[in-house]
């Protein structure tokens, strides 16, 4: 969708393939700067200390062959697990909230102290809770990023035009029409913009707790491997880390945005 004398205009779809594939040009062009300036630095410094790019990418390109034995699979069922329930609770919560202030005046002190703990707080408790494994390491995801989602869905939701709403119900539209045209192209941006933070905190809350509180996935890779002083295994499997969060944002956020919200284009 496009303005043309101030009247929107839907977009082609082809046109909407090129916007998508546009887009990525920026993050590219960051991606490969970080790539000549990491590149810059490893020939100044121990390999011990920074890796060549080009031995982490055939390091991480090992890892993904044998991900079995990396345990990576481990760790995307437990950041599968961990953000898709704090998402839909922290969501659903967060419309509740926003549509009766008493329950968010009730939530209000249990979110602000939820968000004020630092994850790795609720990693060692969650150590004591619960010992290592899955359990302990998808409380920590929980924890941590239901309350990003909760507040935004909260702030989405009590941020609704009274006015829309008045009208909606001045005209007898009905739940169904108000649903339709008023909520969800409301709501659309605030939820997937809750969705992209989940997703790239999740990542990194379930490595950081897998480091410091299991026994297997991505995370215990990274803590053997830093016990062995292998700088380059352990740059191999944050590039894996750091790349599977840009591919859900590029393959997924971003057709989500251009799908469902063309008026921000």
């Amino acid at each position: 969708m496009i303005l043309i004398d101030g009247i929107k205009k839907d977009c082609s779809s082809f046109l909407k393939i090129i916007d998508y594939f546009w887009g990525g040009f920026s993050g590219f062009a960051v991606v490969f700067l970080i790539l000549a300036i990491w590149q810059v630095g490893s020939e100044f410094s121990s390999p011990l200390l920074l890796p060549p790019p080009k031995d982490v990418f055939l390091k991480a390109c090992e890892i993904i062959k044998d991900y079995k034995n990396s345990e990576i699979n481990i760790t995307l069922c437990r950041s599968l697990i961990g953000v898709c329930s704090a998402t839909f609770f922290g969501i659903f919560l967060g419309l509740i909230a926003g549509s009766f202030k008493s329950f968010a005046a009730f939530l209000k002190p249990v979110i602000t102290l939820l968000l004020s703990m630092p994850p790795i707080i609720w990693i060692v408790l969650a150590i004591f809770w619960f010992g290592f494994g899955n359990f302990s390491t998808v409380f920590t995801i929980f924890i941590t990023v239901l309350p990003l989602t909760f507040a935004s869905s909260a702030v989405a939701m009590s941020s609704v035009d009274e006015e829309l709403k008045e009208m909606f119900d001045a005209y007898n539209l009905g739940i169904l029409k108000k649903i339709r045209h008023l909520y969800i192209p409301h709501l659309t941006s605030y939820i997937i913009s809750s969705i992209s933070v989940a997703v790239a905190m999740g990542v990194k809350i379930v490595i950081m707790a897998e480091l410091l509180g299991a026994n297997n996935g991505m995370g215990a890779k990274i803590a053997n491997a830093r016990a062995m002083l292998e700088t380059t295994e352990v740059m191999a499997y944050v590039l894996l880390s750091i790349t599977l969060i840009m591919l859900f944002e590029y393959l997924i956020i971003e057709p989500l945005k251009i799908a469902l919200m063309p008026w921000r284009r």
